[in-house]
C-alpha cells in the first residue's frame, strides 16, 4: 500500500451515500452521461449491491465510486456484469483510488460466481485489470457509437471462447429484473486426503 492509498478507505456504498455518488458522477462525467449507450442497460435496474463500493478520504469525503449492473449476453442470455461508471474526484486521479476500487470489486464478482465483465471505457486504463477489446470476441453493444471502447474481461478461464453476442438489458428477455443471476460466494473447503 502506498502513502496515497493509506489516505482513503474503501467501503460498500450505502443508501445514504447514493445521492453523493450521483453528484460525483455528474461532476466527473457531466449530466449528459445518461445519454450514453451504456446507460440504456441501467434503466429500471438496480446496481448489484455487493459490488457497489465507494472511496472516502480521511475526512469522510466521497472521492471515488464504482458500480456494476446485471446484463445478459447473446442468444442464451448468459449472465454478466456491466462495470461503470468508475468515478474518481479529478484532483485525485492517478492516486490509486480507481485501481483499488476495481481490483477489489472484480475479486468479489469472481467470488460471487460471475465469469464475465464488460464496460465502455479507455483500453489503456482498463488493460491493467485484464480487459481487452470486446468486438474481436464477438460482443456488441447496440447503439454504442464507438464500439472500439467496448472492453471485456473473463473472471474464469475459457469464457471468452465460449460466450459472445449482443449485450441485452436484463428485462428484455425475462420481463423482470435479474439482480443476482449467479451463485453466492463460494467458500474454500479443505478436504482431508483419503487414506488407502
Amino acid at each position: 500500500m502506498t502513502a496515497t492509498e493509506a489516505q482513503f478507505s474503501i467501503k460498500p456504498e450505502s443508501a445514504a451515500l447514493a445521492p453523493r455518488v450521483e453528484l460525483l458522477l455528474d461532476r466527473v462525467f457531466g449530466a449528459e452521461r445518461r445519454e450514453k449507450a451504456s446507460y440504456l442497460f441501467r434503466e429500471g435496474v438496480a446496481p448489484v449491491a455487493p459490488l457497489s463500493f465507494v472511496a472516502l478520504d480521511h475526512h469522510k469525503k466521497l472521492v471515488g465510486s464504482i458500480r456494476y449492473w446485471p446484463i445478459q449476453v447473446g442468444e442464451t442470455g448468459h449472465p454478466a456484469l456491466l462495470l461503470g461508471p468508475l468515478a474518481i474526484t479529478p484532483q485525485l486521479a492517478g492516486k490509486g483510488i480507481g485501481r483499488a476500487l476495481t481490483f477489489r470489486t472484480l475479486e468479489i464478482a469472481a467470488e460471487m460466481g460471475y465469469d464475465l465483465v464488460l464496460l465502455v471505457g479507455d483500453y489503456d486504463y482498463y488493460k491493467r485489470f485484464g480487459f481487452v477489446p470486446a468486438t474481436p470476441y464477438g460482443f456488441v453493444m447496440p447503439t454504442e457509437k464507438r464500439p472500439e471502447r467496448l472492453q471485456v474481461t473473463e473472471l474464469k478461464p475459457g469464457v471468452l471462447g465460449r460466450v459472445s453476442g449482443e449485450i441485452r438489458h436484463v428485462k428484455e428477455s425475462t420481463g423482470s429484473v435479474v439482480a443476482m443471476p449467479v451463485q453466492p460466494p463460494r467458500r474454500r473447503v479443505r478436504r482431508a486426503a483419503a487414506r488407502a
